[in-house]
């Protein structure tokens, strides 16, 4: 009974242990923060937004449901690196419960969009865009019960308002991709 016992102790740390192996994307955007060949920049809601008297109701409650935006950039100065960098990060977006929504672009610059979500409600949507000769940017929208046909109206609204696309808070993350 005891070797029985020991059996399943060893079984139960070899599965806890295989289980922690698997960084999440919260986890590597924590680990690329330390490191100086990336940008991170949380993006404040009210910058990605027309200002609160050009919006609807509907539009307000959507904005609501965003919670934050997260920017990571790479700016491309190592082939291996950024190999490397864009291989954890499918990988992690394989394995993390991510559904991807839709790709495209050609080999040499991609763009795909994933979410995350229970049942009809999402929790975060993941956009990880590529360019092989520049690098690559990861954008996380987290949120509560945010819903796709509303984020999309929402985003064609941001398009159409009379209040322009404030870039300003972008400039670092697009001046790395402008000097390569």
């Amino acid at each position: 009974m005891n070797a029985i016992k020991g059996i399943l102790v060893i079984l139960l740390a070899i599965a806890f242990t295989s289980c922690q192996d698997k960084q999440t994307l919260q986890e590597y955007y924590v680990d690329s923060k330390e490191n100086d060949a990336f940008i991170l920049v949380d993006v404040p809601t009210s910058l990605i937004a027309p200002s609160a008297e050009e919006m609807t109701e509907d539009q307000k409650k959507v904005l609501k449901s965003v919670k934050k935006v997260n920017l990571l950039a790479y700016a491309k100065t190592d082939s291996d690196f950024y190999t490397s960098e864009t291989l954890k990060v499918k990988e992690i977006l394989a394995d993390d419960n991510y559904e991807e929504l839709m790709k495209f672009g050609n080999p040499s610059q991609r763009m795909r969009l994933f979410i995350k979500s229970q049942e009809e409600s999402i929790d975060e949507i993941v956009v990880f865009a590529q360019d092989e000769k520049k690098g690559f940017l990861l954008a996380r929208v987290l949120g509560d019960k945010m819903n796709v046909a509303d984020m999309v109206r929402f985003a064609e609204t941001m398009d159409t308002s009379s209040t322009a696309f404030n870039t300003a808070g972008f400039e670092g993350v697009m001046d790395v991709f402008n000097n390569k």
